[in-house]
């Protein structure tokens, strides 16, 4: 049977992780009553409204919302089809930034698209994390692993938006993809020849930078800007420039710790208010959410974080093919590691590289893609199990050779079979098959019902009384 693209077949929804949408959307409201809160105490600017930036934040959610449900009836399989042009694209539009991107602080990170700007980085975020997923879930990476030859394909794709994006300069966005895309890294195997290449290249680009002027020569390249050396030192010790570099870690944690246990309450944060905090809508915006609910609030936050990266890791670990577990363990750590760099960003336990907090911080680009990352994911954990309408005619081998489950290797994920009971309208004849996830309201009539099957790998082909009229194997040539 084709599979098809999109489907709206109801039984999807068997597998949909309500936790994990859930933990989104109470994400969202929290970011939105948070920027609400510090756009009450913002001046107009440029012709604009206080209010503007959180009208602005409600239409990408609602954009974002609209996309999610379409992504939903995506099947995420095709995306391996696509990885390339993705690829093309995503680096097609950090090189046209380069040229006609909009720059605002010393940075040109942003394009427009019509009265709409948006970031191109972002997107980029996720398309690498899909190129990735499809190559190493490749057969030769799946089965030989990583060579010294076969990882020259990965490491092109990952230096190429790298490059474009520190040249922008964006060095916080540029290190959060060498730190999303790792642990794909790590979910393959390196050969020893290989192992050893990579230890020899680390050694030697270290001794380079540390004893032969390599860290000098990204400097005078503008590789490596001042004001991003300064961030790393201004980091150990803040107070030494309390009224320069060091103001804005200074005020954050003033304004974490002035919230204590309860907070000062809505639009109660001085502050933000008066504008000591800096950047209190986006990269601190943690910071002015911790002082107006408090260690309350702040663990409200990071308790949906925990169960939003909880459902993630369980469809992970449910997933039923590699691409699917490679694509969902990427855009989660994606994700993860925004969230992970900006609180200790904000707590003061690592530099300020710019790295806005998923779902809550100020940016209609950001929350677009974090939700079509969360969108994806999900998506995986609906498609965890295949239906189909006709079963016995869609797979005659399993009749013709009664293979056993326990013998059978390409079963994806079975569910063991239940006692035959005529009064329940979930049970169905006793000759069935192990590798479908059957709904009966949601099927229509075919030759044979499909069965009802329970996680388990250790069932072995039952018989038990088969009612009058069900189809038979030997009907198949059995």
């Amino acid at each position: 049977m084709k599979k098809k693209r999109f489907s709206l077949d109801g039984r999807l929804l068997e597998n949909f992780n309500w936790p994990l949408m859930l933990s989104m959307v109470l994400l969202i409201i929290v970011g939105l009553v948070n920027l609400y809160s510090v756009s009450l105490g913002t001046p107009a600017t440029r012709g604009e409204g206080p209010m503007s930036e959180f009208v602005k934040q409600l239409a990408f959610f609602g954009a974002g919302s609209l996309l999610s449900v379409l992504i939903l009836f995506f099947d995420y399989s095709y995306l391996r089809k696509l990885s390339l042009f993705l690829f093309v694209f995503g680096a097609g539009l950090l090189v046209l930034t380069h040229f006609i991107g909009y720059t605002a602080g010393g940075a040109t990170r942003w394009l427009f698209l019509g009265p709409v700007r948006f970031q191109p980085s972002e997107f980029v975020k996720p398309m690498l994390v899909v190129v990735l997923a499809a190559y190493f879930s490749g057969k030769e990476i799946s089965t030989k692993g990583l060579t010294v030859l076969n990882i020259l394909p990965p490491l092109f794709f990952i230096g190429v938006p790298f490059g474009l994006i520190l040249m922008q300069p964006d060095l916080g966005t540029s290190g959060l993809l060498l730190f999303t895309i790792f642990p794909l890294f790590l979910f393959a195997r390196f050969t020893k020849p290989l192992i050893v290449t990579v230890a020899s290249v680390v050694l030697a680009a270290s001794l380079w930078l540390a004893f032969f002027g390599g860290f000098q020569y990204l400097q005078e390249k503008e590789i490596i800007r001042p004001y991003q050396i300064q961030r790393v030192f201004t980091h150990k010790n803040p107070e030494e420039d309390h009224n320069g570099k060091g103001w804005q870690i200074i005020q954050s944690k003033s304004a974490i710790g002035s919230g204590k246990i309860l907070g000062r309450g809505f639009h109660g944060g001085t502050q933000q208010k008066y504008g000591f905090l800096p950047a209190p809508k986006t990269d601190f915006a943690f910071s002015a959410l911790a002082e107006e609910w408090g260690f309350l609030g702040a663990l409200v936050v990071l308790s949906l974080f925990y169960c939003l990266f909880c459902s993630a890791f369980s469809i992970i670990r449910r997933s039923k093919d590699l691409f699917g577990k490679l694509l969902t363990l990427g855009l989660t750590s994606l994700i993860f590691f925004q969230m992970f760099i900006n609180i200790l960003m904000v707590t003061g336990l690592f530099p300020v590289v710019g790295i806005p907090l998923p779902f809550v911080s100020y940016g209609g680009t950001s929350l677009l893609v974090t939700m079509i990352s969360v969108s994806l994911i999900a998506n995986v954990g609906m498609r965890r199990y295949l239906f189909q309408d006709d079963p016995v005619i869609e797979n005659p081998e399993v009749w013709r050779k009664r293979r056993s489950l326990r013998i059978t290797e390409s079963v994806p994920l079975t569910r063991r079979l239940k006692p035959y009971d005529p009064d329940d309208p979930d049970i169905f004849p006793e000759y069935r098959l192990p590798h479908v996830r059957p709904w009966l309201k949601h099927m229509r009539k075919s030759l044979v019902s499909a069965p009802a099957i329970t996680d388990a790998r250790d069932f072995a082909w039952t018989k038990p009384l088969r009612p009058e009229g069900s189809v038979r194997p030997e009907d198949f040539g059995g």
